[in-house]
């Protein structure tokens, strides 16, 4: 009688863990990103006394003769199926459409992960949860070992002036054009034009390499006045153009470097334009210094593969872009009339403002997701039988899109927890029976002793 008591409570116990569970699955019912445990039972150890015998001669076989002592918890595992996103409007609220999950970092350098994304951006421009840990960043979309380098969006900035095509462009300084090698000298070249097929005299010009891109080409168009050539900007690039009977012209590099550094092209169509390839766009990032030109952060965005873009009060906006032959991440700055200017060389972050990781949210997903341990605040840290962490970005590598202005919902089955309470309960309140009726017949047996 008294193994049966203890089987009884072993199933108590048991289902008193279960409620336990459940328990903690309806009081996270609305927790972000929550993912709900379930638990399974197993049988302990069996008291044999017969492990049976084969049929032998005439006489048939027998099966083993068992008495089970009990149920103990086989294990408790979470459910890692993603939930419906729930929109906030808020953009750093992030989640994730899928699998995987964010990369965040403690004051102690500890990484941890987590799926859940109402992140906020302090006083100094980091993203961070709700505890101050900093989300990381990345740069690549593989690895095997995470960046330290957090998610960060600097609050002011002062952008230096960007050269712009056209009258913008003119008035710029003949350093700023952004395709050469270095600055244009001063000294001559030629031109020699074509007429009836035949190369006339060349036609030297010359710049003293100073001023503005519009001096230069005013400089230029004073040697070529009365030739039927004629030099201007036309969309941000400076263009040469016959008219008249000269066919095509002929550019000779002389004691200047403009003809090797701003690479004129030769026409071989008889169209009679000839058009530089360097004139475009630069801009240098500089931490904002408190001078009215500089520009204060107003939103961010983010988009499913973590990228952020993040958009100034002129209406100007920074982010990163990844180069499809190398995967390198190049800045990418737009101005607030929609013009894009992309790195290496146009795009220029002062160290101290920016680095590329800065723009791109890390995330991670592991060969088993059982292994991961639970450390409360919504974080998990690998266990020994996560396996390996593969860091990458949103919609890489087996992980989910990013989703910005909304939070993961908690995966609780409501339903399925009150089935599961009913059971552990009835379960306790069945053995509880048990354990009643083994004591009954033991105190039945104590009168008996009496008698």
């Amino acid at each position: 009688m008294s193994q049966a008591m203890y089987t009884a409570m072993s199933g108590i116990n048991a289902n008193q863990l279960h409620i336990n569970v459940v328990a903690d699955n309806i009081a996270n019912l609305n927790t972000t990103a929550f993912k709900e445990s379930q638990m399974t039972f197993k049988d302990v150890w069996y008291q044999t006394r017969t492990t049976g015998s084969a049929p032998t001669g005439n006489l048939g076989g027998t099966n083993p003769f068992q008495i089970g002592v009990g149920t103990t918890v086989a294990g408790i595992s979470r459910n890692w199926a993603a939930n419906n996103i729930n929109t906030t409007g808020r953009g750093t609220d992030l989640a994730l459409q899928g699998n995987g999950f964010f990369t965040v970092m403690d004051a102690e350098g500890s990484i941890f992960l987590t799926r859940d994304g109402s992140f906020d951006l302090d006083a100094n421009g980091n993203l961070v949860t709700s505890m101050g840990y900093k989300v990381l960043g990345t740069n690549s979309d593989y690895s095997m070992s995470a960046t330290e380098v957090p998610i960060y969006i600097p609050q002011t900035i002062r952008a230096g002036a960007y050269a712009q095509p056209q009258g913008i462009l003119a008035n710029k300084d003949v350093t700023q054009l952004n395709g050469t090698d270095g600055a244009i000298t001063a000294g001559t070249f030629t031109i020699t034009p074509t007429v009836g097929g035949v190369e006339q005299a060349p036609i030297e010009v010359s710049i003293s390499g100073t001023g503005t891109v519009q001096n230069m080409i005013n400089e230029i168009n004073a040697d070529l006045a009365g030739q039927n050539i004629t030099c201007e900007l036309v969309d941000g690039a400076i263009t040469f153009k016959t008219a008249g009977n000269v066919e095509k012209i002929r550019f000779t590099s002389g004691s200047s470097n403009f003809v090797d550094q701003t690479d004129i092209a030769l026409q071989a169509d008889g169209t009679g334009v000839y058009t530089s390839k360097t004139i475009d766009y630069k801009v240098d990032i500089n931490p904002g210094d408190g001078s009215k030109d500089a520009m204060i952060f107003k939103s961010m965005s983010v988009g499913s593969n973590g990228i952020i873009t993040a958009t100034y009060d002129n209406g100007d906006s920074i982010t990163v872009w990844e180069d499809p032959d190398d995967g390198s991440r190049l800045f990418k700055y737009t101005t607030a009339s929609g013009v894009e200017i992309l790195g290496p060389n146009d795009v220029t972050a002062h160290p101290a403002v920016l680095v590329p990781e800065n723009l791109q949210i890390q995330c991670a997903t592991v060969r088993n997701y059982e292994g991961l341990v639970g450390q409360g605040n919504n974080l998990y840290s690998t266990g020994p039988d996560t396996g390996d962490v593969i860091f990458s970005c949103g919609n890489d590598n087996g992980i989910g899109a990013v989703v910005s202005g909304g939070l993961e919902a908690s995966n609780v089955d409501l339903s399925r927890q009150f089935s599961n309470m009913i059971m552990a309960q009835r379960g306790i309140e069945a053995n509880s029976r048990v354990f009643d009726t083994a004591n009954s017949i033991l105190q039945t047996l104590v009168y008996l002793g009496r008698g």
